[in-house]
């Protein structure tokens, strides 16, 4: 057990109740898994002062560094952890978050929690940020206390399987856009600004978009002009993604349900060639076993619109995003990356 912690000092238990936990992404499946790459551990006292901070890496050890692979499927021992602390604190997978810096012994718990995360460093569900505290409990045996720490995110999944056209529609997939998401969130889950846009102008990532900047491409929209889907040959035609994993994916702060915006060219209906972009707006999901509206997104939910359930028809489709509204049906499916089939509102 080595030495005994000093007066006043104890020593402390540490374990993860769910240290992979709540997320997944690109190709989301039910019960993936998040990983622990990086990030800090921090015991706070009554008074919301952070009184010890340790590193989580991967290659660091010693001194106040926790070896990532440590975490997870056994506890971790921490010794000379200060008698002012009754609680501790984990933030996982930080490292490629340029503006979170490494918590300072004496400043506050709170205010660290009110720093932002970015979308753009939640791609990648192996690395959402994650984020879980704990009280240190007593454990019966003197100067030794526990802490079991569940960890959860605030990053949501959508993912569209593929599209179709209804009866003598057809045309070319050029874009989809999350209209209504947050760039950032802080750390204790308050989401900032939500941007959102019915202009469109701002669905062209050629104007310089600051609704969909290019720095934001792939996280929450794809601008695909240069390699437009055409339909399949087939009744009615349909259109499927080209990526390596099969689905249009996005990961996402929690929010309310957000609208997808759908851009459309070459357009053919009712016999007619139309000359215009077209864009046809998801306003909301269901449910696909229920039927229950779904009005948030939360955190660690995969949202699937599964294969043939997003239909677009002639009615649906408008010059201007955010016109026009239809509901999907979706497959929703909470916690531990768990999938909800979900149907569109069109």
């Amino acid at each position: 057990m080595g030495p005994n912690p000093p007066a006043n000092n104890y020593r402390v238990t540490l374990s993860l109740s769910k240290a992979t936990t709540h997320a997944d992404g690109e190709l989301a499946l039910p019960g993936a898994s998040v990983g622990i790459n990086d990030g800090y551990i921090c015991f706070v006292s009554a008074s919301d002062a952070i009184t010890d901070v340790y590193t989580i890496s991967s290659a660091v050890t010693g001194g106040k560094n926790i070896q990532n692979s440590d975490l997870g499927s056994t506890s971790v021992i921490l010794d000379n952890v200060p008698g002012a602390s009754i609680k501790v604190y984990m933030v996982a997978n930080t490292g490629t978050i340029a503006n979170l810096p490494a918590p300072v012994v004496g400043g506050s718990m709170t205010a660290y929690m009110t720093r932002n995360m970015d979308v753009r460093d939640q791609g990648l569900y192996t690395s959402v940020t994650t984020v879980g505290n704990a009280d240190l409990e007593e454990s019966g045996t003197p100067d030794l206390k526990t802490a079991d720490i569940e960890l959860y995110t605030d990053v949501a999944h959508i993912q569209i399987k593929n599209i179709k056209f209804e009866g003598d529609v057809s045309g070319k997939v050029a874009g989809i856009f999350i209209n209504g998401y947050y760039p950032t969130m802080k750390l204790n889950g308050e989401g900032n600004s939500l941007t959102s846009s019915n202009i469109a102008n701002d669905y062209d990532e050629e104007n310089g978009s600051d609704i969909f900047p290019v720095a934001l491409k792939t996280f929450v929209y794809d601008d695909i002009e240069g390699k437009v889907f055409e339909a399949n040959a087939t009744t009615p035609a349909s259109v499927s993604p080209v990526t390596n994993d099969g689905v249009w994916g996005y990961n996402l702060f929690k929010s309310a349900t957000p609208q997808i915006i759908i851009k459309l060219t070459d357009v053919v209906a009712l016999g007619q060639n139309l000359l215009e972009d077209q864009f046809v707006t998801i306003n909301g999901f269901r449910n696909s076993l229920t039927s229950a509206p779904i009005t948030t997104l939360a955190g660690g939910m995969i949202y699937t619109i599964n294969t043939d359930y997003l239909v677009i028809k002639y009615e649906n489709m408008s010059i201007i995003p955010g016109v026009r509204p239809m509901q999907v049906d979706v497959t929703v499916v909470p916690v531990t990356w768990q999938e909800t089939n979900v149907s569109p509102n069109i």
